[in-house]
């Protein structure tokens, strides 16, 4: 396995594909898109020179940055996150009973995290995943779990 004469020069294919990748970067992971593709084009480098083909190098480098973005979900979803207090909402004759707090106790922590945004803070799918650190779709689904296993835990705690 030998350095292929025909493989342009490594920035040459950054130069070409960076703006594009930089986009695909945003797609999947947001405001990390620029540490993601640093990561990616360091990694792409890195093994850039045992390629043996130079056949599709725009489809590699695609695939780097994609597992790159995918590696800093994953590692960004193990980090332990702050727990922030959710602001009280109160009822239409000002006085909270904090029912919906006793309800969701019944849950864990991070499904508590999900319906507080959704329910109690009211925000969009959008401002949650922005808010969890995942795509749109990761936080709809992290709601929608969420409100199942409260379901589930009520189903247990009536029967």
């Amino acid at each position: 396995m030998g350095v292929m004469t025909n493989l342009p020069p490594f920035w040459t294919l950054v130069e070409q594909h960076g703006d594009e990748l930089l986009g695909h970067a945003r797609r999947l992971s947001g405001d990390d898109a620029e540490d993601v593709l640093q990561d990616s084009l360091l990694k792409a480098l890195r093994y850039y020179d045992r390629l043996e083909r130079a056949d599709h190098l725009r489809a590699w480098l695609y695939r780097v940055v994609t597992t790159t973005a995918f590696d800093h979900t994953a590692a960004r979803q193990r980090r332990p996150k702050p727990v922030e207090r959710v602001p009280e909402k109160h009822t239409t004759d000002g006085v909270y009973d904090g029912a919906f707090d006793a309800l969701i106790e019944l849950v864990s922590e991070q499904a508590r995290i999900a319906l507080s945004l959704r329910f109690v803070e009211d925000l969009s799918y959008d401002e949650i995943a922005r808010r969890l650190g995942c795509s749109n779709e990761a936080a709809r689904q992290r709601v929608s779990s969420a409100v199942r296993s409260l379901r589930r835990r009520i189903d247990e705690t009536v029967a």
